[in-house]
Order: structure tokens, then C-alpha cells, then sequence
């Protein structure tokens, strides 16, 4: 696992240098078939990360380089190479790599990367994943800054907000608001937009791996991974020492 680990961590560095290129002169943005938005940094990256983790031997799903078929992978690389492509396109910089490994449906590792923060998160590195939210003053939920719905607002009136009336709404983009979570400067996510496996994967994993968790809303039951097809259901993501409080 260390070594799949470093060339993870190796693969979104490298892949962040691209996007970094890209981010820093003017470019071009085109719509895919489902109308969101693509780049030439999100295709570099995924080229570039396909490269480097070739070596595991393990197959490689991206959101840029979808197989037929995966249904017969039962350990593989899932990633969004440029996560929050809104966001770098609105140049706010709130925009990350994410590199997950599936094992048997479930994200076992993961590594999420901000290029323009020169900031990384892991799923093998317990030490930076600290607890603080039992430090935190107020109870804070996140949204999408770009993919906010009026059921996010509904959910968190009716569900969140009688248990904590003086709660705060912040806004973030792409999987920061995860790296959030799992640092301690927020207790809930609330995702109700069209968000697909790659988009949570390595995210979940590092969650998982500090103690938090993402839950589906319709049952509480963990996210599903290795799917007929990629979209996730609507979520809730806990930070560590939010599950016992929300």
C-alpha cells in the first residue's frame, strides 16, 4: 500500500504542475456531452496521472478516460483529475486533484491535492488529519459554492438546523470542502448536486480513514463505489467528531 500510496501522491503533484501550466495563461473551455464544462488542464492531468500509476499494473477509470466496462475490476485507480473544473475555470483557485484506489467497491486509499494551495491531504498520513472540530465554536455546514439546490437549504433547516439553531453556512468548491471536514474546520457537508464516483472517492477514503464518514440521505448507508453507472445519490459528509452530533 506505501508504495501505491507514493505514486499517488507522485501522480497529483505532477499532475498539478500541468494544470498550474494551463491555469496561468488563457484557455479555452469546451462542453462535454453531459454539458459540463472540460479543459485542456483536466485532459493533461488525467494523461499525466494514467502515466505514472501505470506501473501499479492496475486499472486506470478517470472521468476523462472511462473503460466500456468496469465490472470486472475488482481493485483500480479512480480519479477525477481536475476536480471542480467551475472553479478553475471562475479562477478562484478552489479546485484539487483527486486520486482514489477502489478495492472490492470500497475506497481503501486516497489523495487529494490543491495546486494553487501546494496543499495535500492523504488517507495514509494520520497525523495531519487532526480532530479540531471538537474545538470549533459554532457548528459549520458546507455547500457547494457552484452546485447549491434548494433541497441542500431544505435538508438543512429540517435536519441540522433544530439540532443546532445557531449553525453557519459556508460556501466552498470542488473536494476542499471534504480536506475540510477531515481537518476540523467544518462538521457537514450537504450535497444534493450531480456529483459522480470520481468526484468522492478519494475523498471518502480519507474521511473514512480519520473517522468521519459519508452517508447516503436516503437510508444513512455508505456510499457505493463500482456501480452499473457512476452518479452518486444525494450525501451527507461527517467530519470526525461530528458523527455523534449532528
Amino acid at each position: 500500500m506505501e508504495q501505491l500510496l507514493r505514486l499517488a501522491k507522485k501522480a497529483a503533484l505532477e499532475a498539478g504542475k500541468a494544470i498550474m501550466e494551463v491555469y496561468s495563461q488563457p484557455f479555452e473551455v469546451y462542453t462535454k456531452d453531459d454539458d459540463s464544462p472540460v479543459t485542456q488542464a483536466d485532459l493533461r492531468a488525467s494523461n499525466i496521472i494514467k502515466e505514472i500509476l501505470k506501473p501499479s499494473g492496475l486499472p486506470f477509470v478517470s472521468e476523462e478516460d472511462l473503460p466500456p466496462d468496469r465490472s470486472q475490476y475488482k481493485r483500480y485507480w479512480l480519479v477525477d483529475p481536475l476536480d471542480g473544473t467551475v472553479e478553475f475555470v471562475n479562477r478562484n483557485s478552489e479546485f484539487t486533484v483527486n486520486i482514489a484506489l477502489i478495492d472490492d467497491k470500497q475506497p481503501i486509499l486516497g489523495v487529494i491535492y490543491a495546486p494553487v494551495l501546494d496543499k495535500m491531504w492523504t488517507s495514509e498520513d494520520p497525523q495531519q488529519l487532526s480532530t479540531l472540530n471538537s474545538k470549533l465554536s459554532t457548528f459549520t455546514v458546507l455547500v457547494s459554492r457552484s452546485h447549491r439546490t434548494p433541497e441542500v437549504d431544505e435538508y438543512i433547516n429540517k435536519v441540522l438546523r433544530p439540532a443546532h439553531p445557531d449553525l453557519v453556512i459556508d460556501t466552498q468548491g470542488s473536494s476542499l470542502k471534504f480536506a475540510r471536514l477531515a481537518e476540523g474546520s467544518a462538521d457537514v457537508y450537504v450535497c444534493y448536486s450531480k456529483t459522480k464516483e470520481w468526484d468522492t472517492a478519494a475523498a471518502d477514503a480519507i474521511l473514512r480513514a480519520a473517522g468521519g464518514k459519508v452517508l447516503r440521505i436516503s437510508d444513512g448507508a455508505p456510499l457505493e463505489y463500482s456501480k452499473a453507472d457512476y452518479p452518486n445519490p444525494p450525501f451527507v459528509a461527517y467530519a470526525p467528531a461530528s458523527t455523534q452530533k449532528a
